[in-house]
């Protein structure tokens, strides 16, 4: 729960990054959080799912729905995202980035800006400044207005330049213009219409921002369909990676965040296809399956029973007295009832003496009389506890592999002993199981595969996977070392498995006596001898063995065949 909690809060931090950037041609704050909304009611609508969240009308947030309804539209995806929300966040964080990316990238690359600076010198120009600049005879500066305000040839490409009018501009101002001669011969300047020339200039600088708006709309949204389009490559490869490792590697990361990262970095090294080639062979091979969900301390079915106090419900009837007008005579009472009073009591009204003293007792309700009543049966539960004996099985243990990878397991015996790590890793992970795995040949090496939940040896798993093997053996040294290990907090009652073809020299006494010491204290010590040629001294050190021989077609059904009898061993 902390983890997915944090994974969370992390994707929020990057939704919120994108509502507080600064860029205005992102929209305003309200557009993008509304955009951020947007999205995720189109992954997963809230109710009434009739009424939609609209997208904002922005270049970049139109874009985004385009694009997430591309993805939505992607093979089934919109069901796999609804049911997978570590995904749909990802994705939307993905598309949020991907607009501050090309945002970033859009500014950076404008090649309008010297067009924009020159427009904005326009505007801070008297109409007569214009005028005269625009309606001047030299080549020069007529060239200064045709050609500046549009993109340069060096960063154009297939921009069009501006198809404003200059001609048109020109000719109109130098219509405006009435040139005199003064005494001394020169030139003066005037103008037919001061409003006139205002208006010119009021057009031609709102036809200049008009013609850089659209040429630079037209720029900017084919760079965003390029983008697009290799970004929706790229997600798309991502998605079909995620859902192959998912079903893959979902028992090793059960952070789906942190498996939709790797589908991008670990496993475009082509490291991934050898875990499904080994996954392929694991599901083919149904004894290695059996061999993997074996190990462990509750593997051997092995059964121990406890008292413990279960409660049960129990009905019982009661009978309670109900009052009824006839039925039994239970008893006499006192009362004013004269349907039930004593004859005894009613002779007294036959008596003028005594007719008063009948009066009185009626008055108090001291009129001896019947009490009738008949019984009612209920039923009533109660709970009662009773004690129970209940089969209590061991936690499933931690798992230590030792794994022969000299030159004489070359071959088949490489194949089966990479496929039952494998196995063992993967479901032991999956089981919340500590597994740890030790290589040997003349030397070892070890990985804690407990480290998992990180994502830190998942590369080291395929390097093993994918390693040839070469060298001698010694398994004195991985079987000292898997010693040790159970000395430790975390692999203590462990269970020890070897798989080798066990063509190696005997163990030292020292180490045969650690074992049996270990064996004794409850630790079994399991071997997979793969092939018909080991030493069979070494073999005897350990519980129980199986044998997987090569050379025999019927290999697989062999050693079921020793998994059922050892499953059914009571310990």
């Amino acid at each position: 729960m902390k983890s997915n909690i944090e994974r969370y809060r992390q994707e929020s931090k990057k939704k919120r990054k994108f509502e507080n950037s600064p860029s205005a041609s992102l929209g305003s704050e309200s557009e993008k959080k509304q955009l951020v909304d947007a999205m995720e009611d189109m992954i997963s609508p809230v109710e009434p799912e009739d009424v939609k969240i609209e997208f904002p009308k922005n270049q970049f947030a139109q874009n985004a729905e385009k694009m997430l309804s591309e993805i939505l539209s992607y093979e089934g995806a919109k069901g796999y995202l609804s049911s997978h929300e570590g995904l749909s966040e990802n994705i939307q964080t993905d598309i949020l980035e991907w607009i501050l990316k090309s945002q970033r990238k859009l500014e950076k690359e404008n090649p309008f800006v010297d067009e924009a600076v020159f427009i904005n010198q326009q505007k801070k120009l008297s109409a007569e400044e214009i005028a005269i600049d625009l309606s001047a005879e030299s080549s020069k500066i007529k060239y200064h207005y045709k050609c500046l305000p549009s993109v340069s040839d060096s960063k154009r490409g297939n921009i069009a330049q501006s198809n404003l009018d200059f001609d048109f501009y020109a000719k109109a101002f130098s219509e405006q213009k009435v040139v005199k001669k003064a005494e001394n011969g020169k030139e003066k300047i005037s103008w037919k219409s001061a409003e006139e020339l205002e208006t010119l200039r009021r057009n031609f600088i709102s036809d200049m921002e008009k013609e850089l708006v659209e040429r630079k709309n037209k720029w900017e949204q084919q760079q965003i369909d390029e983008m697009r389009k290799v970004f929706l490559e790229e997600l798309y490869k991502k998605i079909d990676n995620f859902i192959r490792l998912e079903k893959l590697l979902s028992p090793f990361i059960k952070n789906l965040g942190r498996l939709w990262d790797l589908s991008e970095t670990t496993f475009e090294t082509s490291g991934f296809e050898v875990l499904e080639q080994f996954a392929k062979l694991l599901e083919q091979d149904e004894s290695l399956q059996e061999l993997a969900e074996l190990l462990g301390k509750q593997s051997r079915a092995q059964s121990t029973f406890e008292k413990e106090l279960h409660d049960k419900t129990v009905i019982k009837t009661e009978w309670h007295p109900k009052p009824a007008y006839r039925g039994e005579v239970n008893s006499l009472r006192y009362s004013n009832d004269i349907s039930a009073v004593l004859p005894s009591e009613l002779a007294l009204l036959k008596n003028p003496a005594a007719k008063k003293l009948f009066q009185l007792k009626f008055a108090q309700k001291q009129l001896l009389s019947f009490l009738y009543q008949n019984m009612n049966a209920t039923s009533k539960e109660e709970t009662e506890q009773e004690e129970v004996s209940v089969e209590k099985k061991e936690p499933k243990g931690p798992i230590i592999i030792c794994v022969d990878t000299s030159g004489s397991m070359n071959g088949t015996p490489e194949n089966v002993a990479k496929t039952v790590t494998f196995a063992l890793s993967k479901i032991a992970i999956e089981e919340e199981r500590k597994c740890y795995m030790i290589s040997f040949s003349t030397g070892i090496e070890s990985l804690d595969l407990s480290d998992f939940k990180n994502g830190n040896s998942l590369p080291k798993l395929v390097q093993f996977l994918r390693m040839s093997f070469n060298g001698g053996t010694d398994a004195n040294p991985a079987l000292r070392h898997a010693v040790e290990m159970l000395q430790k907090d975390g692999y203590k009652n462990a269970d020890v498995l070897m798989i080798s073809d066990f063509v190696m020299g005997t163990l030292s006494n020292d180490l045969v006596k650690s074992i049996e010491s270990e064996k004794a204290n409850g630790t079994d010590f399991y071997s997979l001898v793969i092939g018909s040629s080991g030493n069979n001294g070494t073999i005897e050190c350990f519980n129980h063995n199986w044998l997987y021989d090569t050379n025999d077609s019927k290999a697989t059904r062999h050693l079921v065949e020793q998994l059922h009898e050892l499953k059914t061993r009571k310990a």
